[in-house]
């Protein structure tokens, strides 16, 4: 699919509910960068303690008798910490230098709420009074609504801007024009219209993408994978977001999500086999990135809205905390540990403190990455681990 024959696509169900034909008119003969930031949302608050594990100190065996993860588990990375051990596919993009984990990460006045939180994270505000997202204001500040798409079901709100809500696309396979419900003959009848000025433009390039339908659904067809991905639908998200990168449409964003993290109860099962699903798709589209020659064109970052408490709770699970970690991934990756090993005996009402700000992890996608003004966008200037190489 080419950039074009995409934003022709996408561009129609925006164009007959917004009134906004010159400003799509526009971002229809917009080029975007050829550098993919994909962002992967682990829903439902990640436990990062058992995820970067502090396996040297005393005190989190102490708080975790029955959930810790045993020494002789933990897959080393340094003296003191070291990788779950389900998420070993991961572990030769650690050694080749290309994986990164953010220790400490969060924000401010910290909120145990998931809906609180993530908007927080969505919208880069920890006030709340921002109703766009931090995607929403690249989309915004490029001039091109579908320079970003979700790979899911909903638009998050990270993808919400003032103006118009980005694209969600639930399968690629399936991607298709669709009319929102009552507007096929009034659309019909706009179509065929006379149009004058940007319009006209507008309603010529519709028609032809009308034409082109076809031919998009061949250009995605040509996609080869280089990998075999697992069975999960995390994983079938992840091909998606390769074969719209490997069709180049020259979107600088994708977005998906994989969840929930929320282990109140029973947590070594569940976040087990969550990592284990996360980092075994990882790899998988790590490996098709590479034949398709596109891996240094790509860098992942993934991000839940909180961690979790250090101590388990009665049910062999815990329960909603504050600082946690990030992890980014890709040949352009600064790999290593960026921050501090968790302060285990200086907490916050029982959960590890912040000490880098998340925001600072955005601006430097934002300023490194896509080369555009994290100030600007983020609302202000932030300091954070550099990351990017």
């Amino acid at each position: 699919m080419n950039r074009r024959d995409f934003l022709k696509l996408s561009a129609l169900a925006v164009s007959v509910t917004s009134g906004m034909p010159g400003f799509l008119a526009r971002a229809a003969a917009t080029a975007g960068g050829d550098k993919t930031l994909v962002v992967i949302q682990l829903t439902g608050g990640n436990d990062g303690l058992n995820t970067l594990i502090p396996y040297s100190n005393g005190a989190y065996y102490a708080a975790r008798p029955n959930i810790a993860i045993g020494k002789k588990d933990v897959l080393n990375l340094t003296a003191d910490l070291g990788m779950h051990p389900s998420l070993r596919a991961l572990s030769k993009f650690w050694d080749a230098g290309q994986l990164g984990w953010l220790e400490n990460i969060g924000y401010p006045n910290p909120n145990r709420s998931h809906f609180a939180s993530m908007a927080i994270w969505h919208t880069a505000d920890p006030t709340q009074a921002a109703s766009d997202g931090w995607i929403g204001r690249i989309a915004e500040t490029i001039g091109d609504p579908f320079c970003a798409s979700n790979i899911g079901n909903a638009t998050p709100l990270a993808l919400q801007a003032k103006q118009f809500s980005l694209p969600s696309i639930s399968s690629v396979d399936s991607y298709q024009l669709k009319l929102p419900a009552g507007l096929h003959d009034p659309f019909t009848t706009l179509l065929n219209a006379p149009r004058q000025g940007e319009a006209e433009y507008l309603q010529a390039a519709t028609k032809q993408m009308l034409l082109n339908t076809a031919k998009v659904q061949k250009n995605l067809s040509k996609y080869r994978s280089g990998a075999v991905y697992p069975d999960s639908k995390f994983a079938a998200s992840l091909q998606d977001i390769a074969r719209l990168i490997a069709g180049g449409n020259g979107q600088r964003v994708l977005y998906t999500s994989l969840g929930s993290f929320d282990t109140h109860a029973g947590q070594r099962a569940e976040q087990d086999d969550l990592l284990r699903e996360l980092a075994e798709g990882l790899a998988a589209f790590q490996a098709d990135l590479d034949v398709q020659g596109l891996a240094d064109k790509v860098v992942v970052m993934g991000f839940s809205e909180f961690g979790r408490r250090v101590a388990e709770n009665a049910s062999a699970g815990t329960d909603h905390g504050q600082g946690s970690v990030m992890f980014v991934l890709g040949k352009s990756v600064k790999g290593g540990i960026h921050g501090d090993s968790p302060d285990l005996e200086n907490l916050a009402d029982g959960d590890i403190r912040y000490k880098q700000d998340f925001r600072g992890v955005y601006a430097n996608a934002l300023d490194t990455w896509l080369n555009l003004d994290s100030k600007e966008i983020l609302g202000g200037k932030f300091d954070g681990p550099k990351w990017l190489s």
